[in-house]
């Protein structure tokens, strides 16, 4: 079983790495995703289905972890999103709170602002 810095470890570099048969795999089959672009949260599929027309959009993805707290059961992640979409780099500030359950990530809340998000044509 992994530790929770390990699973998101693993997530943002199956993200960065465009290996979205990866980040399924640390998905709970029942999880819940919401972020402040949807508004709603998004179950297991249709989450990584808004991860891969992100990966479409971008050239290349990097995270930056600025902060990370952890705590049994759960998990707070600040970062900057480096994204190039096009001919041009874009850095996107993101806070994301984690529950995890049997060795698994059961629910996200992603939190960004959805003014830097309007050049990716979210």
């Amino acid at each position: 079983m992994s530790t929770q810095g390990e699973l998101l470890e693993r997530l943002f570099a199956g993200i960065a790495g465009r290996d979205l048969d990866a980040v399924a795999q640390l998905y709970a089959d029942d999880i819940e995703v919401w972020n402040t672009a949807a508004r709603r949260p998004m179950q297991r599929d249709e989450s990584l289905a808004v991860l891969r027309s992100f990966l479409r959009r971008a050239e290349a993805v990097r995270y930056e972890v600025l902060e990370r707290r952890e705590w049994e059961g759960g998990a707070m992640q600040r970062h900057v999103l480096h994204v190039r979409v096009g001919e041009e780099d874009h850095r996107i500030d993101v806070c994301i709170t984690f529950a995890f359950a049997d060795g698994r990530i059961r629910r996200i809340y992603e939190y960004v602002d959805s003014r830097a998000l309007a050049p990716l044509g979210w």
